[in-house]
This record gives structure tokens, sequence and C-alpha cells, in this order.
């Protein structure tokens, strides 16, 4: 059987969203299925280490219906663009189907329900199972009325077309239930690690100190940074000797200029270090050689819906994390068992979390230890491989 996956972006090397579907996929592969993914077209922040327009990765064999090594500026040319991209990806597919005849099934990663269409219609037409998957409400902040009438035609026309969909919460299930009246075409597939990535040994990094480490965006208030920028100034007057990274793209120096004014005003900047864009391949050392991994993300609705992919490479190094009592990670974690939890948006308070884990390393070591547990039990990509293999096999 084969499995072709339609996305957008930067494979095989990206950011939080390639790395949960790259895991998921390779769990396919040990399974013996052939998964083909078809890109659309590169990302605007395209990794410079996914600079091929097809290849083989971790046994997933990807393709780019269109390649380019340019931004593009003009709405004209971004519409041309994906247009031809449409076309050459639908031919793609078309083509691998022709190759497997019935033995196929989709996958649509796609958000944008302009994009999702072309290709849930060839599943239909082929008499193919197509399955979609959602990490977070559709259409946050969907406030102008043209985007209000998209969201429902997403949902009352779209939504109920696929065989299945898969969710990565309970919030989301509960959501979307509204719209798929039948529960079985609904899995709860929770976010994914590959552990193997994080089995590396720990050292003292030179460069950083002893440190605690974020990484994910640098753009926006989503994942707490500024907060986390707060309750460091407050933890950094008692603990002088462990600094803070920040690991995140901040190429883009208008939409990084909240953040880095939060830096340059506090007093201990020079404690406070900022990675830039790192590869796939880099990340995992970083965040084992970290004392502490910190995600400080605000009570805000993405937050509600969705379940950071990063929580779970933290957990997997087996370092003590500190995050904040937001969506369902209390579903999993238990403060001052598996994880150092605080209450959202009070960077005080978060504070006295950090120097909690840091000023009671025994303590940490055991609580890091048991939050990989809870990682290995719940999000294991094999494990949840299997899940959405069966629930892909099960539609008819």
């Amino acid at each position: 059987m084969q499995v072709i996956v339609i996305t957008i972006g930067s494979y095989p090397y990206g950011g939080a969203a390639t790395n949960r579907h790259l895991s998921y996929l390779k769990g396919l592969v040990d399974l013996g299925i052939n998964v083909k993914l078809v890109i659309l077209q590169p990302d605007n922040q395209q990794s410079k280490f996914s600079n091929l327009s097809s290849g083989h990765f971790n046994g997933i064999n990807f393709i780019y219906a269109i390649w380019y090594n340019k931004p593009l500026n003009s709405i004209i040319e971004k519409i041309f663009y994906r247009i031809r991209a449409h076309i050459n990806a639908i031919k793609k597919i078309n083509q691998e189907i022709k190759l497997y005849k019935t033995d196929s099934k989709i996958i649509i990663l796609l958000t944008n329900p302009f994009d999702i269409l072309p290709y849930l219609f060839i599943a239909k037409k082929n008499k193919i199972s197509c399955f979609h998957e959602r990490t977070e409400y559709p259409f946050l902040g969907a406030n102008s009325i043209i985007k209000k009438i998209i969201l429902n035609i997403y949902l009352t026309k779209i939504v109920s077309k696929f065989d299945g969909i898969y969710l990565i919460s309970n919030a989301l299930i509960k959501y979307f239930s509204g719209y798929i009246k039948d529960t079985g075409r609904i899995l709860h597939l929770p976010m994914t690690v590959e552990f193997e990535r994080f089995n590396l040994e720990k050292k003292l990094n030179n460069k950083y100190g002893k440190y605690i480490a974020y990484c994910g965006s640098m753009y926006t208030d989503k994942d707490g940074v500024p907060d986390l920028i707060k309750a460091f100034n407050i933890f950094a007057r008692n603990n002088t000797n462990t600094n803070l990274l920040l690991i995140g793209d901040n190429s883009d120096k208008e939409k990084f200029k909240l953040i880095n004014d939060l830096i340059n005003s506090s007093i201990y900047k020079d404690r406070i270090f900022v990675t830039g864009w790192i590869e796939r391949d880099q990340m995992p050392e970083l965040l084992i050689n970290a004392q502490i991994l910190a995600l400080a993300r605000p009570d805000n609705i993405q937050a509600k819906g969705g379940f950071p992919t990063k929580l779970g490479e933290y957990l997997a190094t087996g370092n003590p994390v500190v995050i904040t009592d937001v969506g369902e990670h209390k579903d999993y974690l238990k403060d001052g068992v598996s994880a150092f939890i605080s209450e959202p948006d009070n960077p005080f308070l978060f504070a006295e979390k950090l120097s909690e884990a840091i000023n009671n390393p025994q303590k940490a070591s055991l609580i890091g230890k048991e939050g990989k547990k809870i990682a290995l039990q719940h999000f294991n990509y094999q494990i949840q491989s299997k899940k959405l293999l069966q629930f892909i096999n099960s539609s008819i």
C-alpha cells in the first residue's frame, strides 16, 4: 500500500510541523508502507539544507511540485507559482495512483480550503480514502466576514467529505465532532517524537555555559517568549550561574522586534543568547545540554486547541521541563512529579519554578526522568504510527 501525503513547506529540514510529520511518516515506512510526500512549494523560511527538489529521507520519498530558490514578493507572483504548483502536484499524484491503482490512500496536511479541494476531488474521483490532519483550531483570529465565510465552508462542506480526520488534542476532537457525526472517523493522534534523535551524552557547552533553553517561534507571543524573558530577569537576580538560550529563527528583524527589545532592555542581556535558525540535526544537542527546558505558553486559544511538538522533544531529553498550566499539559504531566508546572501569564510564578528546578538538582533529575517515561508512553512515534495505520485501514 502507498500513502500519498500532500503538504507545503520546508522538507525534510524545517520546523515543528516538519518534525511531527516526518516522525509518524517514518513510523508508517517502518510498518511497510510506501510513503510519497508531495510538497506543493518551498516555504518562505526554507531551510538551506532543504535544497533538493526531490529525494529520500528516512525511507520517505519526497518531491516538490514546483521548486525555486527565491522569495516570492508580489501577490501576482505568489498566485502564479501556487497555480503551477497545483497543476504539477495533480499530475504527479495521478501518476502515483495509476501505479498503485486502488491500493492508495491520501493524507492532506494542507489547511487552506482552496488548496485542499483539488486533492479531495482526486480522491473521490478515484474512490480512494482521504484523510486530514489538524493541530490547532482552523482560521485562528478569523475576524473578517470573508474569513468567517471561508471557515464556514471548510467546516460544513469540506471536513465532512474526508474519510477520517486525525487531531492532536481532545479539545480539537470536541470542536470537530460538531461537524463529523461519526466518531469512528476521528482519531486522537497526539504529538509524536523520534526518541533516538535524543540519545546523546550531555556535555557542558563552553559557548553558552549552564543554560535554560527554549526552542520555537521567535516572532509572536504564542509560546510566551516575552514572559520567559521577564521570568528570567527575575530568576537571574539570585541565580548568577545560569543563562538563557533562545533557539529559533530571528532573521526577520521586524517580526523579531518585540523579543529583541525585551532582551536589549534587560540588565541581564549579556546572559541571554539567541541562536538564530538551527537545523533539525543540531537541535537535539542544544536541548540535551540544557539544565532546564522552558515553555511559558500563555493561556490563549492556540494553547487551548493545540499541543506543542517542542514539549515532546523537551521530555525526550530526560531533562526537567518548566511549563505553564495551559491546554492539555496536565492530561499527561503532574506538577512536581513529571514536570514543573506554573500558572500561565505570570512571570513571577514561572521564575519561582525555574528557581525550584535549578536549586534542587536531584529532585529536578528525577522529575526529568519521569517526564521522559510519560513521553515514551504517550508520544512515541512508533506507537502512534501504528494507531494511524489502523485508522487508515479501517476506512471503507
